[in-house]
């Protein structure tokens, strides 16, 4: 269950950006999902490398 929230929550936060930006937010709701979205990313990558 771990391993498939790690696997999606990249792409979840990296949608909730778009989505963000096509309704007009202001830019921060834009730029924070985009950085929360990194670190998530770099750390399923690594568990991943890890086996």
């Amino acid at each position: 269950m771990a391993t498939a929230a790690l696997r999606l929550a990249p792409g979840m936060l990296m949608l909730v950006a778009l989505r963000a930006a096509l309704t007009g937010l202001d830019w921060p709701w834009v730029a924070v999902p985009l950085i929360m979205s990194l670190p998530v990313h770099l750390a399923d990558l690594a568990r991943t490398a890890r086996g």
